[in-house]
């Protein structure tokens, strides 16, 4: 009996990808809708398709950083973000998280139309660079503010084959008007283990095993690089350093690069090593 399979959805949210994989299982015939229309009509529909991913990763980018950055460092987090779109694209994964217009427009208000060209400028200006290694996309991370260094990927995750996620200095990280936060319970936690940046790997609370990760939101942390003082049997102090999960880019240091005079090919060489600026359609 034959099927057939019908795939619909937004630009960019991985019907390719997804139906390409189905047609294996299957063994199936893929009847692209965009193939159709480029064989009849050749490639006319490119420029649309530029301008919807553009407003895309415009949504993205709005979310991922402030408008306010300096320039060079918002066109660093527009290679981050086409990075990662990329790359969800190509495995079929949940798309990078985003906004609405209507909601950058009541986030901004009357600042709408100068963010909005202020950003989309940056997309324009990076135009179809991607962050690559062994010509595969990365895992473009970052976080807001590290904790002193970026951590490094492989002490958790041996066989991660992320090298270009190592651990580098961020010593201006701690003039972050955030960097330290101070938390006050009634709890018993012990610290058991940390990685080499400092943050919690492994800790105890009321007798229940946690990972930092899973501490952190379970106390709403800004990172899980903490230490803990017992002020008096089962009331406690827990002193946060950065915002975060620490991995990748730090924002604000890559801010501070920005107004240094570092462009953005030089701050995203530092916080990934080894990896290269790549260019796709």
């Amino acid at each position: 009996m034959n099927k057939l399979f019908m795939l619909v959805g937004l630009p960019a949210s991985g019907k390719t990808t997804c139906g390409k994989r189905l047609a294996e299982v299957e063994d199936a015939l893929i009847v692209s809708s965009d193939e159709i229309r480029k064989e009849l009509l050749g490639n006319v529909n490119r420029t649309a398709e530029k301008e919807e991913d553009a407003d895309m990763l415009f949504c993205i980018v709005a979310k991922e950083i402030s408008a306010d950055a300096p320039e060079e460092c918002i066109k660093a987090q527009c290679v981050i973000a086409r990075t990662n779109l990329k790359a969800a694209e190509e495995m079929g994964t949940e798309l990078p998280g985003s906004m609405t217009t209507s909601e950058l427009q009541e986030l901004w208000g009357d600042y709408f139309s100068e963010a909005e060209g202020k950003i989309k400028e940056a997309i324009q200006e990076t135009d179809g660079e991607t962050l690559q290694y062994r010509n595969h996309y990365i895992y473009a991370a970052y976080h807001a503010v590290s904790a002193g260094n970026t951590r490094n990927m492989e002490e958790l995750y041996p066989d991660s084959d992320m090298p270009y996620l190592s651990g580098v200095a961020c010593y201006e990280d701690a003039q972050a008007p955030d960097y330290l936060s101070v938390l006050y319970l009634d709890q018993e936690i012990t610290i058991e283990e940390k990685d080499s940046a400092g943050y919690v790997t492994k800790a105890q609370m009321n007798g229940k095993s946690y990972t930092g990760e899973e501490l952190r939101g379970e106390l709403g942390l800004k990172s899980a690089n903490f230490n803990v003082t017992e002020l008096e049997p089962g009331k406690i102090r827990i002193v946060t350093k950065g915002h975060g999960h620490g991995f990748g880019l730090s924002q604000y240091t890559a801010q501070k690069m920005a107004e240094k005079g570092e462009d953005y090919r030089k701050i995203l060489q530092y916080f990934f090593p080894g990896t290269e600026l790549e260019n796709v359609e």
